[in-house]
């Protein structure tokens, strides 16, 4: 993936998209956690970043959008727990970054990946043990 150059007034800051965790608003702000947990605040807005995001070239682009305020890297999704309303995203190398997300916005995204996952045809931990019995 590329690097992303924000220019502002007083500085330029150089952003590595393939290491971005996630993307949270911050007013008219975003604030960038990388998956090592370092921390970049841009003067520039979630709906801005997100345009700059979706046009990067690849395979496929890894950002997705869950609701008004959080853009995450799907590329890093560990775990999705709707009850505890809990997203995971890890590298396996660092730390887990847990988010706290709406129940609805959590059951969204997982039926998202569900069908995505039986659209092309990989089999998933439950259709393998079904097919065992």
């Amino acid at each position: 993936m590329a690097k992303l150059y924000f220019n502002s007034r007083d500085e330029l800051i150089c952003v590595d998209s393939e290491k971005i965790a996630f993307v949270q608003a911050d007013g008219n702000y975003s604030r960038i956690m990388y998956v090592n947990k370092r921390e970049v605040h841009l003067t520039i807005g979630i709906s801005k970043l997100e345009e700059t995001l979706m046009q990067l070239k690849g395979k496929y682009n890894r950002f997705v959008r869950l609701g008004r305020s959080l853009i995450i890297n799907h590329a890093y999704l560990s775990k999705i727990d709707v009850l505890k309303q809990i997203l995971i995203l890890s590298d396996v190398t660092n730390d887990d970054i847990r988010i706290r997300i709406s129940k609805n916005i959590l059951k969204t995204y997982k039926k998202t990946i569900s069908a995505s996952v039986k659209n092309n045809d990989f089999k998933s931990h439950d259709e393998e043990n079904s097919n065992d019995r």
